[in-house]
């Protein structure tokens, strides 16, 4: 039976799902980093729930802008859901706590601790999801936590009370990712990031009514609003790459955040680590990969019907 050019054309335009998962994920963690290092640039500028307020406000009416450029005006009420509120909350939640720990911390610490995020996503996805963890993976898991406590050091001057908002987020950042993976795919993407900024922004202004308001300058406005930018995106390309894809397949992908954190954290804030981060940090990223080699070869001695035996 002959083929159409079109159809063809379809099925080489489409990309396998760990390609498409982990690509996006990788943009998603670039965007993440860039409004890291413009929210630790004003650090000692803009108060904590000032910043989350006016960088809320930013990024909802760039998102407004694509819902209603995108048609899924219609969509908003679908924002009312009960899974896209869990995940919300979840989200709001780990923007306060990895804001404050950034906010008193350098760049790549912060984001050496937050690379346990897919380790905890995997362990998590087996407990809940009950996606299979054998051995193998399991080993990749220690090997990888053993990277993250190399980075952090308990027990030194950089292992504070900050060092623990940290470590709670990467909890809630893994919850909120388990329940974006259970999204219903009738709600867009663009709706999710919407209600996530929205409520963040209003978590940001009651912060404020507690913490205060500092009139900011237009230059610390404008990078504000240059951070909501990246944000945005970030928020995007993190829904799309955990929707209809597999955790296992995106989590190893989110290692890139940290080769991001350090050429940017070296660029902008003059950050070096040292001989054991550094270690730590191939151990993480190593970890990561092999996990995301185990999938794929997995996947394809695995026939349907087959519980994966590891």
């Amino acid at each position: 039976m002959s083929t159409s050019p079109a159809s063809s054309t379809d099925d080489q335009a489409a990309l396998p799902p760990a390609v498409r998962g982990g690509t996006l994920m990788s943009v998603a963690m670039l965007c993440f980093v860039l409004n890291d290092t413009v929210a630790k640039t004003l650090s000692d500028q803009v108060n904590v729930g000032e910043f989350i307020a006016i960088r809320g406000l930013f990024a909802s009416a760039i998102i407004a802008v694509l819902v209603i450029a995108t048609g899924h005006v219609r969509d908003i009420p679908k924002a009312l859901s009960r899974q896209v509120l869990v995940r919300t909350m979840f989200d709001v939640v780990s923007t306060f706590l990895f804001i404050i720990a950034l906010f008193h911390l350098p760049l790549p610490n912060v984001t050496a601790v937050l690379q346990a995020v897919p380790l905890v996503v995997t362990v998590m996805a087996a407990a809940f999801l009950g996606e299979a963890v054998g051995w193998r993976r399991l080993s990749a898991i220690l090997i990888g936590f053993a990277g993250v406590l190399l980075i952090v050091k308990p027990g030194s001057d950089g292992f504070n009370s900050y060092i623990w908002l940290a470590l709670a987020a990467v909890f809630t950042v893994s919850i909120r990712d388990l329940a974006t993976r259970k999204l219903n795919l009738t709600v867009p993407s663009i709706i999710v990031a919407f209600t996530n900024s929205i409520c963040v922004m209003l978590g940001g202004v009651l912060w404020m009514s507690f913490e205060g308001f500092e009139p900011i300058t237009a230059a610390q406005t404008g990078w504000v609003a240059l951070g909501s930018i990246f944000l945005v995106g970030g928020y995007l390309f993190t829904v799309m790459s955990l929707r209809g894809t597999e955790v296992a397949y995106t989590a190893p992908f989110r290692y890139t955040l940290i080769i991001y954190a350090l050429i940017l954290g070296y660029v902008v804030f003059g950050d070096i680590p040292d001989t054991w981060s550094m270690l730590g940090i191939v151990l993480i990223v190593g970890s990561g990969l092999f996990t995301l080699y185990r999938e794929q070869r997995l996947k394809k001695r695995i026939g349907f019907g087959k519980r994966p035996v590891r």
